[in-house]
Protein backbone atom coordinates (compact mmCIF):
# COMPACT_ATOMS: atom_id res chain seq x y z
CA UNK A 1 0.00 0.00 0.00
CA UNK A 2 1.60 3.63 -0.99
CA UNK A 3 2.23 5.59 1.96
CA UNK A 4 -0.26 8.37 1.06
CA UNK A 5 -2.65 5.87 -0.16
CA UNK A 6 -6.92 6.79 0.72
CA UNK A 7 -6.79 3.77 3.11
CA UNK A 8 -3.51 4.29 4.52
CA UNK A 9 -4.56 8.33 5.23
CA UNK A 10 -7.97 7.01 6.79
CA UNK A 11 -6.24 4.73 8.88
CA UNK A 12 -4.01 6.88 10.46
CA UNK A 13 -7.10 9.12 11.22
CA UNK A 14 -8.39 6.33 12.85
CA UNK A 15 -5.58 4.89 14.62
CA UNK A 16 -4.86 8.20 16.28
CA UNK A 17 -7.21 7.76 19.35
CA UNK A 18 -7.83 5.12 21.75
CA UNK A 19 -11.64 4.81 22.14
CA UNK A 20 -13.21 4.27 24.99
CA UNK A 21 -17.35 3.65 23.52
CA UNK A 22 -19.56 1.49 24.97
CA UNK A 23 -23.39 0.29 23.90
CA UNK A 24 -25.05 3.04 26.14
CA UNK A 25 -23.38 5.10 23.74
CA UNK A 26 -24.74 3.89 20.38
CA UNK A 27 -28.21 3.91 22.21
CA UNK A 28 -27.90 7.55 22.54
CA UNK A 29 -26.67 8.16 19.25
CA UNK A 30 -30.02 6.57 18.18
CA UNK A 31 -32.05 9.10 19.91
CA UNK A 32 -30.43 11.64 17.44
CA UNK A 33 -30.97 9.75 14.45
CA UNK A 34 -34.38 11.51 13.78
CA UNK A 35 -33.36 15.16 13.99
CA UNK A 36 -30.48 13.91 11.38
CA UNK A 37 -33.06 12.69 9.12
CA UNK A 38 -34.67 15.68 9.48
CA UNK A 39 -31.62 18.13 8.79
CA UNK A 40 -31.26 15.70 5.57
CA UNK A 41 -34.73 16.88 4.75
CA UNK A 42 -33.89 20.58 5.11
CA UNK A 43 -30.14 20.64 3.61
CA UNK A 44 -31.26 18.45 0.78
CA UNK A 45 -28.14 17.73 0.54
CA UNK A 46 -25.91 14.54 2.06
CA UNK A 47 -25.92 14.38 5.54
CA UNK A 48 -23.27 11.71 6.91
CA UNK A 49 -21.81 10.79 10.60
CA UNK A 50 -18.67 8.83 10.27
CA UNK A 51 -17.57 6.54 13.66
CA UNK A 52 -13.99 7.07 13.57
CA UNK A 53 -14.38 3.99 16.61
CA UNK A 54 -15.95 1.53 13.96
CA UNK A 55 -14.20 3.44 10.95
CA UNK A 56 -17.38 3.68 8.81
CA UNK A 57 -20.10 5.74 8.25
CA UNK A 58 -23.24 4.66 11.21
CA UNK A 59 -25.71 7.68 9.08
CA UNK A 60 -25.87 7.99 5.39
CA UNK A 61 -28.83 10.13 3.76
CA UNK A 62 -28.23 11.72 0.42
CA UNK A 63 -30.40 12.99 -2.00
CA UNK A 64 -27.53 12.20 -4.82
CA UNK A 65 -26.07 9.41 -3.42
CA UNK A 66 -26.95 7.54 -6.54
CA UNK A 67 -24.64 8.33 -8.79
CA UNK A 68 -21.45 7.77 -6.86
CA UNK A 69 -23.22 4.40 -6.02
CA UNK A 70 -21.98 2.19 -9.00
CA UNK A 71 -23.86 -1.19 -8.93
CA UNK A 72 -21.45 -3.04 -11.03
CA UNK A 73 -18.33 -2.13 -7.83
CA UNK A 74 -19.04 -4.79 -5.00
CA UNK A 75 -19.01 -2.53 -1.95
CA UNK A 76 -19.95 -1.66 1.23
CA UNK A 77 -22.14 1.51 1.51
CA UNK A 78 -20.81 1.91 4.96
CA UNK A 79 -17.18 1.88 4.06
CA UNK A 80 -15.40 5.70 3.80
CA UNK A 81 -13.03 4.36 1.82
CA UNK A 82 -15.37 3.12 -0.99
CA UNK A 83 -16.18 6.65 -1.77
CA UNK A 84 -12.83 8.05 -2.39
CA UNK A 85 -12.33 6.22 -5.54
CA UNK A 86 -14.86 8.51 -7.17
CA UNK A 87 -12.65 11.75 -6.03
CA UNK A 88 -11.13 13.37 -9.30
CA UNK A 89 -7.15 11.71 -9.01
CA UNK A 90 -5.69 15.46 -8.68
CA UNK A 91 -7.76 16.52 -5.96
CA UNK A 92 -7.34 13.05 -3.90
CA UNK A 93 -3.92 13.58 -2.62
CA UNK A 94 -5.58 17.34 -1.14
CA UNK A 95 -8.15 15.96 0.05
CA UNK A 96 -6.75 13.08 2.26
CA UNK A 97 -4.32 15.46 3.45
CA UNK A 98 -7.10 17.31 3.88
CA UNK A 99 -8.59 15.40 6.78
CA UNK A 100 -5.45 13.60 8.36
CA UNK A 101 -4.17 17.81 8.78
CA UNK A 102 -7.63 18.74 9.87
CA UNK A 103 -8.11 15.64 12.41
CA UNK A 104 -4.96 16.56 13.90
CA UNK A 105 -5.73 19.87 14.15
CA UNK A 106 -9.22 19.12 15.95
CA UNK A 107 -7.03 17.01 18.52
CA UNK A 108 -4.63 19.32 19.20
CA UNK A 109 -7.76 21.73 20.70
CA UNK A 110 -8.43 21.47 24.21
CA UNK A 111 -11.15 18.60 24.82
CA UNK A 112 -13.48 21.87 25.61
CA UNK A 113 -12.85 23.30 22.43
CA UNK A 114 -12.78 20.42 19.80
CA UNK A 115 -16.79 20.91 18.72
CA UNK A 116 -15.56 24.76 17.86
CA UNK A 117 -14.43 23.93 14.68
CA UNK A 118 -15.41 23.17 11.27
CA UNK A 119 -13.39 21.53 7.88
CA UNK A 120 -14.98 23.60 4.38
CA UNK A 121 -13.13 20.96 1.20
CA UNK A 122 -14.54 21.67 -2.25
CA UNK A 123 -13.37 18.87 -4.77
CA UNK A 124 -14.49 16.90 -7.84
CA UNK A 125 -15.89 13.65 -7.41
CA UNK A 126 -17.20 11.40 -10.48
CA UNK A 127 -20.49 9.82 -10.96
CA UNK A 128 -20.96 6.70 -12.35
CA UNK A 129 -21.44 7.94 -15.65
CA UNK A 130 -18.17 9.44 -15.86
CA UNK A 131 -19.37 13.02 -15.31
CA UNK A 132 -16.99 15.09 -12.36
CA UNK A 133 -19.41 16.84 -10.15
CA UNK A 134 -18.24 19.79 -8.13
CA UNK A 135 -18.51 19.29 -4.44
CA UNK A 136 -18.48 21.31 -1.43
CA UNK A 137 -17.91 19.40 1.68
CA UNK A 138 -18.54 20.79 5.92
CA UNK A 139 -16.77 18.67 8.31
CA UNK A 140 -17.38 19.54 11.94
CA UNK A 141 -17.02 16.78 15.50
CA UNK A 142 -20.24 15.59 16.00
CA UNK A 143 -19.67 13.54 19.79
CA UNK A 144 -16.38 13.23 22.07
CA UNK A 145 -16.02 9.60 24.04
CA UNK A 146 -15.33 9.70 27.49
CA UNK A 147 -12.12 10.72 27.15
CA UNK A 148 -12.49 13.23 25.49
CA UNK A 149 -11.31 11.18 21.92
CA UNK A 150 -12.96 12.57 18.48
CA UNK A 151 -15.82 9.53 18.22
CA UNK A 152 -18.07 10.91 15.72
CA UNK A 153 -18.09 13.52 12.62
CA UNK A 154 -20.77 15.06 10.98
CA UNK A 155 -20.38 15.59 7.04
CA UNK A 156 -22.60 17.91 5.28
CA UNK A 157 -22.09 17.99 1.79
CA UNK A 158 -23.82 19.45 -1.62
CA UNK A 159 -23.60 19.99 -5.18
CA UNK A 160 -22.29 23.56 -6.54
CA UNK A 161 -24.14 24.73 -9.12
CA UNK A 162 -22.47 24.23 -13.10
CA UNK A 163 -21.84 27.72 -13.38
CA UNK A 164 -19.73 28.17 -10.62
CA UNK A 165 -16.09 26.66 -12.31
CA UNK A 166 -13.87 24.25 -10.40
CA UNK A 167 -10.51 26.41 -9.74
CA UNK A 168 -8.84 23.50 -7.38
CA UNK A 169 -9.37 22.36 -4.43
CA UNK A 170 -10.26 25.18 -1.92
CA UNK A 171 -10.23 23.71 1.89
CA UNK A 172 -10.48 26.34 4.83
CA UNK A 173 -10.63 24.90 9.11
CA UNK A 174 -12.66 28.18 10.68
CA UNK A 175 -13.87 28.51 14.33
CA UNK A 176 -17.54 28.25 13.60
CA UNK A 177 -17.86 31.12 16.79
CA UNK A 178 -15.13 33.95 15.07
CA UNK A 179 -15.40 32.76 11.72
CA UNK A 180 -11.64 32.88 12.24
CA UNK A 181 -10.17 30.82 9.52
CA UNK A 182 -6.99 28.87 11.45
CA UNK A 183 -6.15 26.25 8.99
CA UNK A 184 -4.38 26.16 5.70
CA UNK A 185 -5.04 30.14 5.32
CA UNK A 186 -1.91 30.55 3.79
CA UNK A 187 -3.70 29.12 0.58
CA UNK A 188 -6.49 31.53 -0.02
CA UNK A 189 -5.24 33.01 -3.27
CA UNK A 190 -5.03 36.94 -3.13
CA UNK A 191 -7.13 37.17 -6.50
CA UNK A 192 -9.83 35.03 -4.73
CA UNK A 193 -9.41 36.67 -1.00
CA UNK A 194 -10.25 39.79 -2.65
CA UNK A 195 -13.16 39.38 -5.05
CA UNK A 196 -15.48 40.47 -2.85
CA UNK A 197 -14.20 43.81 -0.42
CA UNK A 198 -15.19 43.52 3.07
CA UNK A 199 -18.64 45.41 3.18
CA UNK A 200 -19.54 42.91 0.46
CA UNK A 201 -18.67 39.64 3.03
CA UNK A 202 -20.46 41.80 5.63
CA UNK A 203 -23.72 42.55 3.72
CA UNK A 204 -23.72 38.65 2.55
CA UNK A 205 -22.92 37.47 5.59
CA UNK A 206 -25.68 39.27 6.93
CA UNK A 207 -28.28 37.72 4.49
CA UNK A 208 -26.96 34.01 5.01
CA UNK A 209 -28.28 34.73 8.54
CA UNK A 210 -31.96 35.80 6.98
CA UNK A 211 -31.85 39.45 7.69
CA UNK A 212 -33.87 41.76 5.08
CA UNK A 213 -32.12 44.61 2.95
CA UNK A 214 -34.22 46.92 4.99
CA UNK A 215 -32.81 45.19 8.31
CA UNK A 216 -28.76 45.43 6.95
CA UNK A 217 -29.62 48.76 5.96
CA UNK A 218 -30.08 49.67 9.89
CA UNK A 219 -27.36 47.79 11.07
CA UNK A 220 -24.64 49.16 8.98
CA UNK A 221 -26.11 52.53 8.49
CA UNK A 222 -26.86 52.37 5.03
CA UNK A 223 -29.68 53.09 3.06
CA UNK A 224 -31.37 50.38 1.67
CA UNK A 225 -30.15 51.54 -2.00
CA UNK A 226 -26.65 51.14 -1.06
CA UNK A 227 -27.74 47.48 0.56
CA UNK A 228 -29.06 46.15 -2.63
CA UNK A 229 -26.53 47.97 -5.25
CA UNK A 230 -23.64 45.68 -2.70
CA UNK A 231 -26.33 42.60 -3.35
CA UNK A 232 -26.45 43.20 -7.40
CA UNK A 233 -22.48 43.58 -6.95
CA UNK A 234 -21.95 40.69 -5.28
CA UNK A 235 -23.97 38.69 -8.08
CA UNK A 236 -21.95 39.90 -10.72
CA UNK A 237 -18.76 39.57 -9.16
CA UNK A 238 -19.32 35.78 -8.43
CA UNK A 239 -21.10 35.17 -11.75
CA UNK A 240 -24.27 33.90 -9.34
CA UNK A 241 -27.54 34.13 -10.07
CA UNK A 242 -29.50 34.22 -6.75
CA UNK A 243 -28.21 35.01 -3.27
CA UNK A 244 -28.11 31.53 -1.97
CA UNK A 245 -25.10 30.60 -4.74
CA UNK A 246 -23.65 33.56 -3.80
CA UNK A 247 -23.71 32.74 -0.44
CA UNK A 248 -22.57 28.62 -0.78
CA UNK A 249 -19.53 30.67 -2.98
CA UNK A 250 -18.10 32.93 -0.19
CA UNK A 251 -18.19 30.14 1.97
CA UNK A 252 -16.63 27.54 -0.41
CA UNK A 253 -13.68 30.36 -0.16
CA UNK A 254 -14.03 30.40 3.56
CA UNK A 255 -14.91 34.25 3.51
CA UNK A 256 -18.07 33.62 5.54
Amino acid sequence: MELNSPLNTLDQIYSYQKFEVDNADYLEFEKKVYFLERLAEVENGSVIVLDLYQKKYIFLRSRYLDPFDDPLIDHDPQDPFYYSQFIHPDDLPIVMDSYKKTFSFFLSRPEEERKDYKLILNFRQRDKYGKYLNLILQLVVLELDKKGNIWLALILDDLLPDKISFEGVNRRVINIKSGKICLFKNELEPNKKNILTTREIEVLGLVSKGFASKEIADKLFLSINTVNNHRQNILEKVKAVNTTEAITYARNLGLL
